[in-house]
């Protein structure tokens, strides 16, 4: 049996796997170890795709009942939120069109069914709009009429919030119709001030747009090759700044499966990002990924690309990416945690040894997140004790984490010089460097 509980559910997904060979591998689990893994199941996003996967090789059985029932909750939790968060989108949707908004509903329900089968498998915690910027104080005003709040923005991005969100959900809550959402309304989706590396988005535009049909809902949504962009971008942001839930990759390779065989998608794809090296690349780490983890089939023009990533990223894939993604047990106390062997990776695409040095300062103890997180702790407010309570936990726990996981990347460091050594090329030298 793996000693990872993680990596065996990861392969009952796969889709080039043997199921009798992946049920084999969750036969005589104990319901302690179960119980431990839901977090992680639930964090990465794969609850409710493990059940239908199991319900679907009638072995649903194999869970403990305590399991199973939690899982059949959540399961029917999350369709009740699906027809609350279907009408919230269709409603913003309306008023969006009605105010003449140039806009287009990226990722959320615009993915069902070419990355996702099934809405109710996947949990949704935001509406996401791409926006122009003619639009944009137009799309403000529509979400404030419709009584959400402004929470955060930054150049690109405008996040609001209902005032009644409250404290963020536990891991059962999630689901739940009531929980808290996001609408987001956005210029562009690379996140250069979060991770420093310069990348000349594909241009997704409001004007190129396909006419979306879902449960009766009609929406703007991307064409199929800038929507497969856009996760590729979206969740390469994430894996910069330390974390991807696993789902995402997931459902990056259920696309894959889907479309392998349409040459005609993926020449259009081929044709985006030809021009753009760095782009090329993120796409071959990212299916790359989705391959390894679930056994994704990569179409001819990917699979050149992935044979063709500079050996450093190689090498970080082949040694660290699995232990990355599936020893961290997110939400709880993590020892040593392997989480910023990211670090690794991410040096690869920063320009210089000054922007590298920088990385390293800033993420190995995020001195200005910590404070926020104490900050929110103890400033005067009337919070529920509950709510204060949690976030006191959080912070002690990210606290340990940071230094601890610091410690963890510091030790691995010769390791990773003599993997590397030898093979190391320049990193890319991109516009990055104009943009200091």
């Amino acid at each position: 049996m793996r000693q990872h509980l993680t990596e065996a559910v990861a392969d009952l997904l796969s889709f080039s796997g043997s199921t009798y060979d992946s049920l084999n591998e969750l036969k005589g689990v104990t319901p302690r170890r179960w119980k431990r893994t839901l977090t992680w199941l639930h964090d990465a996003g794969l609850a409710l795709y493990f059940l239908q996967k199991l319900k679907d090789a009638n072995a649903a059985a194999l869970l403990p009942k305590s399991v199973l029932f939690r899982l059949e909750e959540n399961l029917a939790a999350n369709r009740r939120r699906v027809t609350f968060m279907s009408r919230q989108f269709d409603s913003i949707n309306q008023k969006l069109e009605s105010a003449g908004v140039k806009y287009v509903a990226a990722k959320g329900f615009s993915l069902v069914p070419k990355f996702c089968p099934d809405a109710s498998l996947r949990h949704q915690s935001d509406f996401d709009y791409l926006v122009d910027r003619q639009s944009l104080a137009g799309a403000q005003q529509v979400l404030v009429e419709a009584g959400y709040l402004l929470n955060k923005h930054t150049a690109n991005e405008f996040v609001f919030l209902m005032p009644s969100a409250g404290i963020p959900p536990t891991a059962d809550e999630q689901y739940e119709a009531h929980a808290p959402y996001a609408v987001e309304l956005r210029l562009a989706f690379w996140d250069f001030d979060s991770h420093g590396v310069f990348l000349t988005e594909p241009e997704f535009s409001v004007h190129n747009t396909k006419t979306h049909r879902w449960q009766g809902l009609v929406f703007r949504a991307l064409p199929d090759e800038d929507a497969f962009l856009l996760q590729v971008i979206h969740a390469f942001n994430h894996l910069l700044t330390g974390w991807v839930r696993m789902s995402w990759l997931y459902e990056i390779g259920y696309f894959l499966n889907q479309q392998a065989l349409d040459t005609v998608l993926w020449g259009r794809i081929e044709r985006r990002v030809e021009s753009d090296p760095l782009l090329r690349e993120m796409v071959a780490v990212v299916t790359e990924l989705s391959a390894q983890f679930f056994g994704a089939p990569l179409p001819s023009a990917l699979a050149i690309w992935t044979e063709n990533l500079r050996p450093t990223v190689r090498i970080w894939i082949q040694n660290y990416a699995r232990t990355w993604a599936f020893k961290n047990q997110i939400g709880q106390v993590s020892l040593f945690s392997v989480d910023k062997f990211v670090l690794f990776l991410h040096q690869q695409y920063l320009p210089d040894g000054r922007a590298k040095r920088h990385l390293i300062r800033m993420r190995l103890l995020p001195i200005e997140q910590l404070l926020r997180r104490a900050h929110s702790v103890t400033n005067p407010s009337p919070t529920h004790h509950r709510g204060r309570a949690q976030q006191f936990k959080r912070a002690i726990i990210r606290l340990v984490f940071h230094v601890t996981g610091g410690l963890r990347y510091l030790w691995e460091i010769p390791r990773w010089r003599r993997l590397n050594k030898g093979s190391a090329r320049p990193a890319f030298q991109t516009s990055a460097i104009r943009q200091q």
